[in-house]
């Protein structure tokens, strides 16, 4: 795992369509590969959205089974929902900012690294959205061993 960046930004909402997820959130992969199949078969992946992985519940003080998330495409297009798909806004506002190099093994070390930093600085978290923006894979994005490059984005007050 590499830390990129950290900082402060103000980020804007973005649009979704989005599938939920009930579970450890280490499963949520088939969730984001069901939701890549619907975008390819309406020709969505052509405007480049963004995806983003969005959890709701600390898996610290929450058991497994009712840990709650959502994989996200940004929708840039209008196109109704899938079965099983629903519309979501992810928050926007203050947010720290910690963007990784990260392959699929290293997600849970990358979160606790971030929290790690958001406490050390003393922000104070709030209710919003907590969430990864995929930026890119450094790889062939077949490979699950691939890097990818995401945002870990902590709302803070």
């Amino acid at each position: 795992m590499k830390i990129n960046s950290e900082e402060i930004k103000n980020l804007e909402p973005i649009k979704t369509i989005a599938i939920s997820h009930i579970g450890d959130y280490s499963g949520i992969g088939d969730t984001f590969e069901k939701l890549a199949m619907w975008a390819g078969a309406n020709n969505l992946w052509a405007a480049s959205p963004k995806m983003a992985g969005i959890y709701h519940d600390d898996p610290m003080s929450t058991p497994v089974d009712k840990l709650r998330s959502e994989a996200c495409l940004e929708d840039l297009s209008g196109i109704e929902p899938g079965d099983g798909m629903h519309r979501y806004t992810i928050s926007g506002g203050k947010y720290f900012v910690m963007q990784v190099e990260v392959t699929m093994s290293e997600y849970g070390e990358a979160w606790e690294k971030v929290d790690a930093a958001v406490n050390e600085k003393g922000y104070e978290c709030d209710t919003r959205d907590h969430y990864e923006l995929y930026v890119s894979c450094l790889g062939d994005i077949q490979d699950a061993d691939a890097p990818w490059v995401v945002n870990l984005c902590i709302p803070i007050k």
